[in-house]
């Protein structure tokens, strides 16, 4: 009886030790960097790339590019590899964090060669282009480290100059335990307006359960404007900066319909 137990155990340690291992905690960094970014902005879904924008060409003046990088686990490492950029410009690393409200720290990328860290899954890279013609650049990025909570459940890139959105896009009710960012940054230079023309979020004194955020770009960085949640259509809010972000949170109960807004 023993014997055959100890058989089970063996037989059960060499299956386990035979079995796929999934990184807990101490993922590596990718040896080289496994995707490539040259859009103006977008979502980024990766552990590692290397964004090559405009790299040898020219970028018009007043240029914005938002990209959105959800990383498998909690450390972010980037180096910027080569830059045409000028003083007058800027790119910048935001850690757009899971929880609470605002954003947290904020990193402008300027050595070539340099390591800039971020502890966030959930980076935002911002480039800011001044008021005359630059040349492009490129920056690679590396996931190492743990999982964690920090779970963005939904993006969306929005780049017209003008359009509207409406969340959930599909209509009926949002889901529980969301965290969903919304970047506004036309491909043409312009400060639109940004306008909520409906609203249907669950309803607390503190926005404490369910709420929208929106943020605009100010003196080189994203700066919170307002917080509301319920029924209660905010004002309108000029986008000064060219860029505008948006975003939802909720909690594990009570959804509702959601939220409708413009831009022009």
């Amino acid at each position: 009886m023993h014997r055959e137990l100890g058989l089970v155990l063996v037989l059960l340690a060499v299956s386990a030790w035979g079995a796929p291992q999934k990184y807990q905690d101490n993922r590596p960094e990718d040896p080289v960097p496994v995707e490539t970014i040259t859009t103006c902005g977008g979502y980024i879904e990766t552990s590692s790339g290397t964004i090559n924008y405009q790299v040898g060409g020219s970028i018009r003046a007043d240029m914005r590019c938002i990209w959105t990088l959800r990383a498998p686990v909690l450390n972010q490492r980037f180096v910027l590899v080569s830059s045409g950029l000028h003083e007058t410009d800027g790119l910048y690393l935001t850690d757009f964090g899971y929880s609470g409200t605002g954003t947290g720290a904020q990193q402008r990328v300027t050595t070539v060669g340099q390591n800039y860290t971020v502890t966030s899954r959930n980076v935002l890279i911002t480039l800011n282009v001044g008021n005359a013609p630059t040349f492009g650049f490129s920056l690679q990025f590396f996931s190492s480290g743990a999982e964690n909570n920090q779970l963005l459940t939904g993006h969306t890139s929005l780049t017209a100059v003008s359009g509207n959105y409406s969340y959930p896009p599909g209509g009926g009710q949002y889901n529980n335990s969301e965290t969903a960012w919304f970047t506004i940054c036309p491909s043409v230079p312009s400060r639109p307006t940004l306008r909520f023309t409906r609203v249907d979020v669950e309803h607390n004194g503190q926005c404490g359960f369910d709420s929208v955020s929106t943020f605009t770009w100010f003196d080189n960085q994203f700066t919170e404007v307002a917080m509301f949640c319920g029924t209660t259509i905010p004002t309108s809010l000029s986008l000064q900066g060219g860029i505008g972000l948006i975003r939802f949170s909720s909690d594990a109960t009570d959804a509702r319909t959601g939220f409708d807004f413009e831009w022009e």
